[in-house]
């Protein structure tokens, strides 16, 4: 008898609700408070507070307006900032949420975002900033506070119709029905985790062997910020998809990756037909 296996890929999509368009600050969320300079709006009506990801890192660019002290920039240039003299300055991300480096301000001076006895951190579910930073000439600016409240929090981790995250459509420079010809637009992309500006980058399957028990399936490319899970049916035509034991909700190792259907092992007489899907999910 031939054993004949074929491959489907199909991709999942999270949940996530659809809230920002950008990844500037809320213009409902964007004071922070000096005690000796007063507010400080990261929302201006221009060049405002912008955070910048890939993912694992980030940085930010654009200018806060202190009524009483004028603008204080984020950055020089383009992040992330080495902050090791006069023209690389400016406030990184790390992929914890932590802020560092500094800002500047013409009239205040340098404004560090890790000081010793304090730091600045972002919650990448929330988008709220907390902690305060540290200006040697002006002293404490907090980001978020009570009595009145007030605080800043970032659209840059805000989601967007298809739930692809504004950070994610930022650093890539597109949309999410944005398709570079591969087919795949681009909210199919980020789940997959793969590059929307490369036609060549798109989650597929590559080998299936024709093993008769536990037959291999091999697909690429497997991110691991990724989650796969392997199932099989054994006709198009009748019949639902099952989830292979053991095999979902799998990690990504990087590059190619193979699961493997065992099913045939555990009950001793495989089908001679079976198809299989790989599913991608951004989390478990």
């Amino acid at each position: 008898m031939c054993w004949i296996r074929r491959a489907i890929l199909i991709l999942l999509a999270g949940t996530l609700a659809a809230r920002g368009g950008n990844i500037g600050v809320d213009a409902s969320a964007h004071t922070a408070w000096g005690e000796n300079i007063g507010w400080a709006n990261a929302a201006p009506n221009r060049d405002g507070v912008l955070i910048h990801f890939d993912g694992s890192s980030g940085w930010l660019s654009g200018y806060a307006w202190c009524e009483n002290v004028g603008w204080i920039k984020l950055g020089a240039g383009t992040g992330p900032y080495p902050n090791t003299g006069a023209a690389d300055w400016g406030v990184n991300l790390d992929g914890a949420g932590v802020l560092s480096g500094y800002a500047w301000g013409e009239n205040i001076g340098w404004v560090k975002f890790d000081p010793a006895s304090g730091g600045v951190t972002v919650n990448f579910a929330s988008g709220a900033l907390a902690g305060h930073a540290w200006g040697e000439n002006v002293g404490w600016l907090r980001f978020s506070g009570a009595a009145p409240d007030y605080g800043v929090r970032t659209l840059a981790f805000d989601a967007q119709a298809w739930g692809t995250p504004n950070w994610w459509l930022d650093h890539y420079g597109v949309n999410e029905t944005y398709d570079e010809g591969d087919g795949e637009p681009a909210w199919r992309e980020y789940v997959a985790d793969t590059d929307p500006n490369d036609a060549g980058s798109y989650l597929r399957i590559v080998a299936v062997s024709d093993a008769p028990v536990a037959p291999s399936v091999a697909f690429w490319p497997a991110s691991t910020r990724r989650y796969y899970t392997l199932s099989s049916r054994p006709s198009l035509q009748s019949g639902a998809w099952g989830d292979v034991a053991g095999q979902s909700g799998i990690q990504g190792a990087g590059g190619q990756q193979v699961l493997r259907d065992g099913s045939g092992a555990t009950h001793g007489s495989p089908a001679p037909q079976m198809f299989y899907r790989m599913k991608v999910s951004v989390s478990p």
